[in-house]
């Protein structure tokens, strides 16, 4: 099993915890990611993830539902 890559994306415009899930949702639904834990208060999105190349999908996908990614 190939080991996961842990991804950290800077969010904005998170205010509460359905900002959270709507990221994690986003993120969720690109194709190679396993896991995804947004933190309003820290305006991360952590991810776990096959390969790297997932990042620009997930940025899209967040950046889609409404939230601008750094």
């Amino acid at each position: 099993k190939n080991m996961q890559k842990k991804i950290i994306i800077e969010v904005s415009g998170m205010s509460c915890s359905h900002c959270e899930k709507t990221v994690e949702d986003a993120a969720m639904s690109v194709n190679g990611v396993s896991k995804a834990k947004a933190d309003a208060k820290k305006g991360t999105l952590v991810l776990k993830a096959d390969d790297l190349s997932v990042t620009d999908s997930v940025k899209k996908a967040v950046a889609d539902s409404g939230f601008s990614c750094r």
